[in-house]
């Protein structure tokens, strides 16, 4: 395990705390022990845009660009729109978007299916954070979205809060915690664990590739996501079509930027491996890759986080080694359910924040791609970068939001997406369509 420079010399005094703790003088190196898969072939991608337009407008255009509705959308579809409701403003869905979509699929001629917004943001409180905020992206919060389609006459537009199954005692980011654990979509609504479905990081550990099963509240139909829509004691063949809705912003020194494969963290199950307790020898898609080191630091960090230089040290690269949860949710989209299509609604993006206005810019712009690889490698090439570097934003932050830098967090993210999910960062080989 190496760490930068800056962060060695800041070790020094993490370290000597550390050290005062009992049992921890092993905590230093991880072995890799599994080599890395290799990288498959870039294939073409295509990613297609709209801009500089209002947001129904570029809804309609993007629409168009891709077929018109009817080639997404079947008359009798269940239509599953995952947004993003751990934030709010920039940091969520723009709903003026969600809704011209909606509006689209529900007057699409013949249309008998129905329409589903869906998240877990991992919270204790389901009904929150965007779900119910007055900062909003758009004329709406989720909950005013739905109402708007209800008060309408839609009654097939509804909501459901993906919540975490299991046990989570001493959660790192959040609480959400309890709802259920199933095995089978007859045994009721909540995650299915499957032991047999993991991402395994070159460190040996494992990540459950746990998944939503859930029941519409407008046909009771219930929608396991992984094997399709289950109904009186058997799988039907309704078509369930899966929609990624997602915002484009600066996340954080660790992860660079949040996008389309990122915005998957809020369909997975956080309550399933470290730090919650089951299943045993586990870990969470956000700790995967974890270290020793971290592992010791989160434990003790109400002693350690009053020294000098801690943050740094706990969030190194090489000791967070956040990378791979891209392989995770890599792995998630191969083996679980890969969106139908991936939607950046970048009408604003945060180049500096998910929920400051101040570091934000208004960009107009709307991306769409069946490759969320090239999809997230262009919103960060051709939207955030560029608004970073307009905002005049310090050189570190700029380096962040730049996926072309090979060693950044954000490159190295996607870089383990694609090892697992395949994908195109080459921009010489990623066609943008425009409309």
């Amino acid at each position: 395990m190496t760490l930068s420079r800056r962060n060695f010399v800041k070790m020094g005094g993490v370290l000597a705390a550390l050290s005062a703790i009992p049992g921890t003088h092993y905590l230093l190196r991880d072995k890799m022990i599994n080599p890395l898969k290799a990288f498959s072939e870039q294939p073409g991608a295509r990613v297609f845009r709209t801009q500089k337009a209002e947001p129904e407008r570029l809804v309609k255009r993007m629409i168009e660009l891709l077929g018109g509705i009817e080639a997404l959308v079947g008359a009798d579809d269940i239509v599953v729109c995952k947004v993003n409701s751990q934030w709010w403003r920039q940091g969520m869905v723009n709903t003026d978007v969600l809704a011209a979509f909606i509006e689209l699929v529900v007057n699409r001629p013949g249309f008998s299916g129905e329409v589903i917004i869906t998240d877990n943001h991992q919270s204790e409180v389901p009904d929150s954070r965007g779900w119910n905020t007055d900062i909003r992206n758009g004329r709406f919060n989720y909950n005013e979205l739905v109402q708007y389609f209800q008060e309408r006459g839609y009654k097939n537009v509804t909501k459901y809060h993906w919540h975490p199954a299991g046990p989570n005692p001493a959660p790192l980011q959040f609480g959400g915690s309890g709802n259920s654990v199933v095995t089978h979509p007859a045994e009721g609504d909540g995650y299915i664990w499957p032991q047999d479905l993991y991402y395994e990081c070159p460190y040996g550990q494992r990540s459950l590739l746990a998944y939503p099963v859930f029941t519409s509240a407008f046909s009771g139909t219930t929608i396991d996501l992984k094997n399709g829509a289950f109904k009186n004691g058997s799988y039907t063949a309704q078509p369930v079509k899966f929609f990624n809705f997602s915002a484009l912003n600066h996340h954080s020194s660790y992860s660079g930027v949040t996008a389309s494969i990122k915005n998957y963290m809020g369909v997975v199950d956080m309550s399933c491996g470290y730090p919650a307790p089951n299943p045993k020898n586990t870990f969470n898609t956000h700790h995967i890759g974890a270290s020793r080191l971290f592992r010791a630091l989160a434990r003790y960090n109400n002693i350690l986080k009053k020294i000098p230089g801690f943050y740094s040290v706990y969030l190194d690269p090489d000791v967070f080694r956040f990378r791979f949860t891209g392989g995770v949710l890599g792995a998630y989209m191969r083996e679980i359910r890969r969106a139908d299509l991936n939607i950046l609604t970048a009408v604003y993006v945060g180049w500096g924040s998910r929920t400051d206005p101040g570091q934000a810019d208004k960009t107009d712009t709307l991306l769409a791609s069946t490759d969320p690889v090239a999809l997230d490698f262009t919103g960060a090439t051709q939207v955030l970068l560029p608004a970073t570097v307009r905002a005049g934003a310090p050189q570190k932050l700029i380096e962040l939001n730049d996926p072309k830098i090979e060693n950044g967090p954000f490159r190295r993210f996607l870089e383990e997406t694609r090892r697992e999910l395949g994908g195109t960062i080459d921009p010489a080989l990623i066609e943008i369509i425009d409309g």
